[in-house]
């Protein structure tokens, strides 16, 4: 198994999630099978296809801040280290699903990847709609942030005590 602390620079990118971060979740050996390159006959003389891994992974990130930036826009100054567990893991299920939807010439979506594909979004959609939570601390919608959360108005003094005067 590769160890993440010896990983190429690239597999720290991302915000939500890093392909160490993929390893650490669901294990080299499964990602081999849907990411790997070299020889198919054994695991030992495959190495992960960080570029495809990478793609996935931006992509992830890319649907998940349109979901939940907009209600916690605190999330772009985080770093992967401290990304609520919870949000890595909706990153790493969508991932495997879309390495999972195209394995050589056709589909290998089985009913549990499916499920937790489709759970994933429904949890973001929550999140986006403000019925649902991450279970962190993060900076939501308020004045402080530079968005505000009410709407403010600016109207001309009333002069409805001074327009029958006279009468």
């Amino acid at each position: 198994m590769t160890d993440p602390a010896i990983l190429p620079a690239s597999s720290i990118l991302g915000r939500y999630l890093t392909i160490a971060g993929l390893v650490a979740l669901f294990g080299e050996e499964n990602l081999l099978k849907l990411a790997g390159i070299g020889g198919f006959n054994s695991a030992s003389g495959r190495v992960l296809d960080e570029t495809k891994l990478q793609a996935q992974i931006d992509r992830a990130q890319s649907l998940i801040d349109g979901y939940v930036l907009g209600r916690f826009p605190g999330l772009r100054s985080l770093t992967c280290e401290t990304m609520p567990a919870s949000l890595k893991g909706a990153a790493g299920d969508l991932v495997i699903y879309w390495l999972r939807d195209r394995v050589g010439d056709k589909g290998n979506v089985d009913d549990v990847v499916q499920t937790r594909y489709r759970e994933a979004i429904r949890w973001l959609e929550g999140i986006r709609d403000g019925k649902t939570d991450f279970g962190a601390s993060v900076p939501a919608l308020t004045p402080e942030t530079g968005v505000a959360n009410s709407i403010q108005g600016s109207f001309p003094e009333s002069r409805a005590e001074t327009i029958l005067e006279g009468y």
